[in-house]
């Protein structure tokens, strides 16, 4: 039962983030606050000095790995032959105009261990030379439509205010919308064009807009630098090539920012796909570009957890501080140890699926299976579908209590927190430029709640405090 003095914080917190600009879309239309925590989750100055300090090194990494289309075709061509929406990506390779420039927003996305000295439990047999030194277990890192920028900065906004008015302990501080436009200023000025805009690609009837509305109106204000907003669709009936350049509403487009395009149903029509080659074909800066989308594909993530495929890429101290937060993954067809032996990994999950997750190249959340559902699909998979899955071993991730808000209502539940660090990074043929850490996104659910989205309803946004 809520004390009186919950009650009022609540009720103050909500009104606040309605004022902040802490918005959805309901299904229905309607507008409603973005569910948020009022119980900050609590790290360790080891465990945030780790996270940060891993951001930049991540970034290179895949700043290196976009770079190698080789690589990436050679993973990701046997999955392309069942995996129509990985295939029309690769296929957009031959319309691709090469940009020197390149612009990366990532997000790393890590639970923190429920058991951060003896992991024994959180790895099989078959995860030999990773390390359990670590409290961080990776999830994802996220290439593309990095977002909440604008809301968790908004958010942090709210926590410190409560916590002036005595209603919340003191938050890390947060701000990675200020970096995120400034990099997006900066990529529009390097273009060279004058009078250049952005173009945010977005989906139709987007639920998350005000996220994106804040991005677009701080870019505005700061640097007069106006942003155009088209779904895939509307790219290929109102843009055109002239020089080179895409031009939409009269301007060139100096740099495209996606919000969408990582999703199938984001091309369901001919003219959708259009509006994509006709990105490609330009010399407008893309955040992320096409091998940069690619780079950030589950398969990729699961074959640089390979130790001898990992240092081809980084040296062998960063190679040994990323095993570190690795979760164990594999492809269905791997052989590894168990206790009873060497099984195929998928013959291993089937028999253990509450100890995997199985993860199909697709962003967005929403897409992955669990438990009893793992066995189900493998069971109903053709072999040469195989390819198109990784198996990740299930995090078991540090539970505590949180105060979930959702739609003007409050629940005290025993949850788990994800943070992720934002992380921006400029190169030029493939040489880094500059690279930093810009700040932090936490998302807090139910501890039996296996997606994380928040505008799908899974998750609330959420600050950190000093453990």
């Amino acid at each position: 039962m809520q004390t009186q003095v919950q009650k009022v914080t609540i009720e103050n917190a909500i009104e606040k983030a309605k004022l902040y600009g802490m918005l959805k879309y309901l299904p229905d239309g309607q507008l409603t606050h973005a569910p948020f925590s009022l119980s900050p989750y609590a790290i360790s100055a080891d465990s945030l000095l780790e996270m940060t300090e891993l951001t930049s090194h991540f970034s290179e990494l895949m700043i290196r790995v976009s770079q190698d289309w080789s690589f990436l075709e050679q993973h990701l061509s046997p999955i392309s032959k069942t995996d129509p929406f990985l295939k029309m990506l690769l296929d957009l390779r031959g319309q691709e105009v090469t940009q020197s420039k390149q612009l990366l927003v990532q997000r790393n996305d890590f639970f923190l261990l429920k058991d951060k000295v003896s992991n024994s439990a959180q790895r099989s047999s078959s995860s030999v030379g990773l390390s359990s030194a670590s409290a961080l277990r990776q999830v994802e890192l996220n290439t593309v439509s990095a977002s909440f920028p604008f809301l968790i900065t908004q958010l942090a906004r709210l926590h410190q205010n409560l916590n002036e008015h005595n209603m919340l302990e003191q938050i890390i501080p947060n701000n990675p919308l200020v970096p995120v436009v400034d990099a997006f200023a900066k990529a529009v000025q390097d273009y060279g064009s004058t009078d250049a805009v952005m173009l945010l690609v977005s989906q139709p009837n987007e639920t998350n807009r005000f996220d994106q509305l804040g991005l677009e109106q701080l870019l505005w204000e700061k640097y007069k630098i106006q942003t155009v907003r088209k779904t895939l669709t509307e790219i290929y009936e109102n843009g055109s090539l002239r020089e080179g350049h895409l031009v939409l509403e009269g301007k060139k487009v100096a740099l495209t920012y996606y919000r969408a395009g990582y999703t199938p149903d984001d091309f369901r029509t001919g003219e959708a796909q259009k509006g994509r080659q006709l990105i490609e074909a330009s010399s407008t800066i893309q955040v992320p570009n096409l091998p940069m989308q690619l780079a950030g594909m589950k398969k990729i993530q699961q074959v640089l957890t390979r130790p001898e495929i990992l240092s081809t890429f980084v040296t062998d101290a960063i190679s040994k501080r990323f095993l570190n937060t690795f979760a164990a993954m594999h492809a269905l067809d791997d052989i590894i140890e168990t206790p009873n032996g060497e099984l195929s990994a998928s013959e291993w999950a089937s028999r253990n699926p509450e100890k995997y997750v199985l993860k199909p190249q697709r962003e967005g959340g929403g897409n992955n299976y669990f438990g009893r559902d793992i066995t189900k699909k493998m069971a109903e998979m053709q072999p040469e579908e195989k390819d198109a899955y990784v198996l990740m071993e299930k995090i078991e991730a540090e539970t505590h209590p949180a105060i979930l808000v959702v739609n003007g209502y409050a629940e005290t539940l025993t949850s788990v927190s994800e943070i992720g660090r934002y992380g921006i990074c400029f190169a030029e043929n493939g040489v880094v430029e500059s690279n930093e850490d810009i700040g932090y996104l936490v998302r807090t659910k139910a501890e039996n709640v296996n997606e994380g989205g928040v505008c799908a309803g899974f998750a609330c946004l959420n600050s950190l405090t000093k453990a």
